[in-house]
């Protein structure tokens, strides 16, 4: 069983699971629901049964295992598909009223406020939830609400600092690091916006012990992407242009933050009051745990932001704009693995502690199979149509399609091997990854600093797409050699070879001479892929996930 060591290790470096944590700040970002670091007090309440291999036992009692992957999964999926989905639109429409210049400045003042946002944190989030949970399940309300006011007065006071040190920055990082004079303005907005944001992270995570998620969805996932819209919007019309958007990024952080204390005040205040007693040892046992949290997460934040960073220094904002709209688009896919991922977690951890391998292996391989399912239509649309994907943004957008690809290959990828890291980390190998985050880390910023002064923002594709890739190679063979499991099936064919038909017969149909619209071939892919799926099979426990997520879909309007 794993020991309270190892439970406790891999507690601490669960931040480093995935690259981009749940509360960035990226307008079109598709990797919000991915983090398992606000859902797994969530998620670890779901019951779950000890079942074994989907081929060893009856499949009644494999339906709770998969039931929970599909619902817990699904859940994340779709409701970080309807924000993200509207912050990848607001993307568009920033690339398409800003131009491809402002909005390059734009994505660069971006990157650089999401890695002091997510930096200076000091690991709170994931502080606020484990002591937060903790004193809830010993009935000590009073001390969870001192425990929720002390993380949120920390976050805000580093937030302050950030910002401070940003403003007083922003000439130097616009002139002498990035030759970019005009930048400096919107570092020095995006600096008002770092203390509204931290605190919107650290009260978001922390209701999240309260077991609910009714509030990151309605604030994170409705109100933010349509506040910037709408005030977005307002200020273009009036002429403001940059300015503008960057005054309605404030407004949107500093309304989410005013909602947040209210919704987390409602909930740790409404039977309790501040106990008096929270003292100083608690304060110590909280920075105790938090610290090693943000050292090791800096490192995280910053290496995987490091192809646009370096992008940035070499290469005119216009370039910088165009990469990161290839890349976010490609990372649509990220968003599926890591809702079935968040919902693996719990069981994984459950299956290593009762030490039942055959249920490891199989919800391993049923993750797999799931997340190349759904993925690999959108890794087939990516590649057929990437002119015209990327001309959502504009037309300059178009010269990044050799960019979408790469990072596409990478993403799909990912799809069908990354869930080795969820099993490292939760069968108590949290050295192994935070190993494998720190020596990737470095692999990645050696390789965007090599590449990216040859090629550009290509380059800077083939590093991050090279780096994904051998990042989970190296996780598969590291979980094979310690617990003998691997995440691939015969069954994960089936995705492959409808996905390769359906591919060979569009790219036939483009080649004729009768003018048929993109959108009509990609709605004859989808119909391909899935008639192609239904010709080859459809087995019982994939039947089973499919009906769920129809169920799920149907009661999603109560999920909380």
């Amino acid at each position: 069983m794993l020991s309270r060591e190892g439970l406790s290790a891999h507690k601490k470096t669960i931040v480093l699971l995935l690259p981009l944590p749940i509360f960035e700040c990226n307008d079109f970002i598709v990797f919000e629901a991915v983090s398992h670091r606000s859902r797994v007090p969530h998620m670890t309440n779901v019951p779950t049964e000890v079942i074994s291999t989907l081929s060893e036992r009856p499949f009644r009692q494999q339906a709770p295992d998969l039931k929970t992957l599909t619902y817990s999964g699904g859940a994340l999926l779709f409701a970080s598909a309807i924000g993200n989905g509207l912050n990848y639109v607001f993307g568009i429409f920033l690339a398409r009223s800003l131009g491809g210049e402002d909005f390059g400045l734009y994505a660069l003042a971006l990157t650089i406020f999401n890695i002091l946002m997510l930096s200076v944190v000091f690991g709170m989030d994931n502080g606020a939830i484990k002591f937060i949970s903790h004193y809830l399940a010993e009935g000590q309300r009073a001390k969870a609400g001192a425990t929720l006011l002390a993380t949120a007065i920390i976050a805000f006071a580093a937030g302050i600092i950030a910002a401070i040190g940003l403003a007083l920055s922003a000439d130097t990082l616009s002139t002498a690091v990035y030759d970019k004079p005009t930048l400096s303005t919107s570092l020095l907005f995006f600096a008002a916006a770092l203390p509204f944001a931290t605190v919107a992270i650290v009260l978001l995570s922390a209701s999240q012990a309260f077991q609910t998620v009714r509030y990151t969805i309605l604030i994170k996932y409705l109100w933010e992407p349509i506040a910037k819209f709408v005030f977005a919007g307002m200020f273009l019309w009036a002429g403001y242009q940059l300015y503008g958007v960057l005054i309605a990024i404030i407004l949107t952080f500093a309304t989410s933050a005013v909602l947040t204390i209210r919704a987390v005040s409602w909930l740790a205040f409404r039977e309790a009051t501040i106990s008096p007693g929270w003292n100083k040892q608690d304060v110590k046992t909280l920075l105790a745990y938090c610290l090693p949290l943000a050292i090791s997460n800096l490192f995280g934040v910053v290496a995987p932001r490091s192809d646009i960073l370096i992008l940035g220094y070499w290469a005119d904002a216009r370039e910088v704009g165009i990469y990161l709209a290839a890349f976010q688009t490609a990372a649509i896919m990220a968003l599926v693995l890591g809702a079935f991922n968040t919902a693996l977690a719990p069981i994984i951890s459950r299956a290593w502690s009762q030490q039942d391998k055959p249920r490891l292996k199989s919800s391993y391989q049923a993750v797999s199979r799931l997340s190349a399912t759904v993925s690999f239509p959108i890794f087939c649309t990516l590649i057929l149509f990437t002119d015209e994907i990327l001309f959502l943004f504009g037309s300059t957008f178009v010269t990044g399609a050799a960019v979408l690809t790469i990072l596409a290959i990478g993403q799909v990828f990912n799809s069908a091997t990354g869930a080795a890291n969820t099993i490292l980390l939760m069968s108590g190998h949290s050295r192994i990854v935070m190993t494998n985050t720190i020596v990737m880390g470095v692999v990645l910023l050696l390789a965007t600093a090599t590449i990216i002064p040859l090629w550009g923002m290509t380059g800077a594709a083939i590093a991050a797409s090279a780096t994904f890739i051998l990042t989970n190679v190296v996780r598969v063979l590291q979980v094979w050699r310690l617990h003998q499991v691997q995440p691939y099936t015969w069954s994960l064919m089936k995705p492959l070879v409808a996905g390769g038909v359906a591919t060979t017969i569009i790219v036939a149909m483009q080649q004729t001479n009768i003018e048929i619209s993109s959108f009509v071939l990609a709605f004859a892919l989808g119909l391909l892929y899935l008639g192609g799926l239904l010709a080859l099979g459809i087995n019982q426990e994939d039947r089973f996930v499919f009906q769920s997520l129809t169920e799920k879909v149907r009661s999603f309007a109560r999920v909380e």
